[in-house]
């Protein structure tokens, strides 16, 4: 379960009959000195502990601008791995997290849907896309547009939205063991949603929601997960980490 954290300012409606509302309101009632969840009409941030300033998500950032610029369906490891030769494939991305990867996809010329299930993340997402898509000028920028942003929850809960070409599963990797900091948006989705310690029970589910490909980001030199004793059929090299393919046959 994630841990309780303090609210401030009203929390949006957002959609789809509120469970995202809901979701976030039984988060509510944290302690002083734990994480803060901020909501103002300039955008929501998160505080944590120790963090002199807050964390917010911008697609119009520095970084991610320079990314779709400069990188592409051929330079970009995620993107050879899930997007392969087809050309404009529709893709889930099961485990959104910040969204950098399902953006990067995207402008490259896939059709991403992200699902995420941690309310704070969900919600964090959401405001960065109400953000972004409220400056004409970047949107005009942006030949693809923004992915979009399935309601809160895992892709299983949402099998009315059929297959997808590919699937993208990017499972939080293990906490680091060196004593350098690790950078605050790492702190974040380690604070907020923890290792992920079910891996191989959810890529079988996720092979039965693609129709050509389940992608598994791993780190370097880490075990592959198998699905039922299958092993990847192939994997892009991402230096730090890889993306290994589970072909759907």
């Amino acid at each position: 379960m994630p841990e309780l954290l303090r609210i401030e300012g009203a929390i949006p409606d957002f959609r789809d009959g509120g469970i995202e509302r809901r979701a976030l309101e039984d988060l509510a009632g944290g302690q002083d000195g734990g994480m803060l969840l901020r909501f103002s009409p300039e955008r929501a941030e998160l505080m944590l502990p120790g963090c002199r300033k807050p964390f917010f998500l911008d697609f119009k950032s520095r970084e991610l601008i320079w990314r779709a610029l400069h990188s592409g369906r051929h330079s970009e490891a995620v993107c050879r791995a899930v997007m392969g030769g087809m050309k404009s494939p529709a893709v889930f991305d099961a485990t959104a997290g910040l969204g950098r990867d399902s953006f990067v996809l995207q402008c490259a010329g896939a059709r991403v849907t992200m699902f995420e299930r941690n309310p704070v993340v969900w919600a964090l997402l959401f405001d960065a896309l109400r953000r972004a898509n409220g400056d004409q000028a970047f949107m005009a920028s942006l030949p693809n547009g923004l992915p979009a942003l399935a309601p809160l929850g895992e892709l299983a809960s949402r099998p009315e939205l059929g297959r997808a070409d590919s699937v993208y599963y990017d499972p939080m990797f293990p906490k680091r063991r060196k004593n350098a900091l690790v950078r605050i948006e790492m702190r974040v989705l380690q604070a907020l949603a923890g290792e992920d310690r079910d891996s191989d029970d959810v890529l079988p589910k996720l092979l039965c929601r693609a129709a050509r490909r389940v992608v598994v980001k791993r780190p370097a030199g880490a075990r592959s997960v198998f699905a039922g004793g299958a092993a990847p059929s192939g994997s892009a090299d991402g230096g730090a980490c890889r993306y290994d393919i589970y072909a759907v046959t």
